[in-house]
């Protein structure tokens, strides 16, 4: 994600201004946001509940950082529009399980991004091993199995690099679309990504 953020990989290249504010959305200890809290800029996240998102703010301040963590989900960001430059999701929209709610989230998203602000997004791949011993119930549709305590949960999984461009694309501009892909000893870790501009 820094990479994409900070490197030289995209063809349209995100670019910060001082006071750019930043989202990540299921921000977990708030390490995604650390790379933005160390070069100065607002930053802001959200957690499924009220007390995952103290704990977050806890966790920052520990650290000595300063960051707004609200109780918040993909399809209902507490913010108001046209509030972020940049909106991190981070391997948490396939968890909305199926078509329409995977683009209200990405309405809910641009709902918050200034104009032409960018989103940052990583989902789950076909190839992921959490995906691999999943129960495909219908396209691109999987129940969770065998696991972890995510058992029985669905995921939203496009199977082709393609057609998370085109939903992507629905909603945002200048979609650039990438993957992901380690082995970790037993398991493959196999993400798709894409980033696009907020065009209002």
């Amino acid at each position: 994600m820094v990479k994409l953020v900070f490197g030289d990989y995209l063809n349209n290249k995100i670019a910060l201004k001082e006071q750019a504010k930043v989202l990540d959305i299921g921000c977990g200890f708030g390490n995604n946001l650390l790379p933005f809290l160390v070069r100065g800029y607002a930053c802001y996240g959200t957690e499924v509940t009220a007390p995952m998102a103290a704990q977050t703010t806890f966790l920052l301040k520990e650290r000595g950082f300063t960051a707004d963590v609200r109780e918040g989900s993909n399809r209902n960001l507490p913010f108001e529009s046209d509030f972020f430059d940049l909106v991190l999701s981070i391997n948490v929209i396939h968890y909305e399980g199926q078509l329409d709610y995977f683009r209200s989230a990405l309405n809910e998203y641009k709902r918050v991004l200034k104009n032409n602000g960018h989103l940052v997004m990583f989902t789950v791949g076909p190839e992921h091993t959490i995906i691999q011993r999943a129960k495909r119930e219908e396209p691109y549709r999987y129940r969770i199995q065998d696991y972890d305590f995510r058992d029985g949960t669905f995921f939203y999984c496009f199977e082709k690099l393609d057609n998370l461009r085109q939903c992507v694309s629905e909603t945002f501009s200048s979609v650039e679309t990438g993957r992901v892909t380690e082995q970790l000893m037993k398991y493959t870790l196999d993400f798709f990504v894409a980033v696009g501009q907020c065009q209002k």
